[in-house]
């Protein structure tokens, strides 16, 4: 069994601990990727509504990952 360890990382001048069995390092890159796209999203939105620059960032992250995979994993229907 993989321990968890606590990260403390900082995203879009938001401070949060995560709990996970990635390293260290993995999640604080992870984290400063969603930073990067938060504040690209930020730079190019009208408003500076957080929950709509967050959903901004969030359509950027899984188009890059339907890009990368070919897929989207969506919940069945019904």
């Amino acid at each position: 069994m993989v321990e968890q360890q606590l990260v403390e990382v900082e995203v879009f001048g938001q401070r949060f601990v995560l709990r996970s069995e990635k390293s260290a390092d993995e999640v604080r890159q992870i984290a400063a990727y969603v930073d990067r796209q938060l504040q690209r999203a930020a730079e190019h939105a009208k408003t500076a509504v957080l929950l709509r620059v967050a959903i901004m960032a969030a359509l950027t992250i899984a188009d890059e990952y339907h890009s990368a995979t070919g897929r989207l994993d969506l919940p069945q229907a019904g």
